[in-house]
């Protein structure tokens, strides 16, 4: 969506940038649809890294095994 209009072609949302959002939005689409961190981070255009960072900042680590964004 560009200038609240529908684009053709782009059909997502871009991750949130506070963290908290993030947690949420990449956990459920972890749940719903993606395959592995990876995956989604590749599927959104951004880094892996950069995900991880950000959560790790508000104390949050990636299970592998759960797939998911954990508390540590």
């Amino acid at each position: 969506m560009i200038d609240g209009k529908a684009v053709s072609g782009y059909n997502r949302v871009m991750l949130p940038n506070d963290p908290y959002m993030l947690l949420s939005a990449v956990n459920m689409k972890l749940r719903d649809s993606d395959s592995s961190l990876e995956d989604l981070c590749a599927d959104e255009d951004v880094s892996v890294d950069e995900v991880v960072k950000k959560l790790s900042k508000i104390g949050y680590t990636y299970d592998e095994k759960q797939r998911k964004f954990i508390s540590v």
